[in-house]
Parts: C-alpha cells; sequence; structure tokens
C-alpha cells in the first residue's frame, strides 16, 4: 500500500516503525499485544512494536525492551501445570555458539 506525501512516495509505514502485523507480514511469526512470550531465556508480556522488534515486557521490569522478532517464542504456561516451567528451557541462538578455541 504506497500513497504519496507531499511528493514522496510512503510505504505506509512512518519511518522504520513497523506495526505487529507488519512484522508478521515480513517475518512470518505472530504475536499479539499482552501474549505471555519468552526471549532469551526470560519470561515477559508483548507490549507492541518498535521499528522491525517487538517490545517485551519482562517480568519484574518496568519498561519493555526491543527483541527481534525471531528469538521471541510463545509461552505455554498451562502446558504443564500452573507455572509450565518445564516449557522453559532456554533455546541457544545462533550466536551463543562459538567454534572452539
Amino acid at each position: 500500500c504506497q500513497r504519496r506525501v507531499h511528493g514522496t512516495v510512503s510505504t505506509g509505514n512512518k519511518g522504520n516503525h513497523m506495526s505487529l502485523r507488519d512484522i508478521r507480514e515480513r517475518y512470518g511469526v505472530s504475536f499479539e499485544r499482552g501474549a505471555r512470550v519468552i526471549c532469551g531465556g526470560r519470561l515477559g508480556t508483548v507490549a507492541g512494536a518498535s521499528n522491525s522488534h517487538i517490545r517485551i515486557k519482562f517480568d519484574g521490569r518496568q519498561i519493555s525492551s526491543p527483541c527481534d522478532p525471531l528469538e521471541v517464542q510463545p509461552c505455554h504456561e498451562g502446558a504443564t501445570g500452573s507455572t509450565g516451567l518445564a516449557d522453559l528451557t532456554p533455546q541457544a541462538s545462533a550466536q551463543d555458539w562459538h567454534a572452539p578455541a
């Protein structure tokens, strides 16, 4: 969806701002505001989107943090008991793997 704004073409996004819908379309991952998620082994709640990142308010924190959408996983807290802690094993990312010296 493009539109002209003062002689320039706009793609509908203001600057680099992306909505959760834009992130879903670009990265193929879908999250809703208020959804419980895990990122970097930490539990949090989706607060929104900022640029090409999902903003996560991690438990115990007052301010949300930008996270790479491909590193955020849905949290199924009810899947194993009341806390779902069995599902919270941190997943190693590509940057966590280092070749032996």
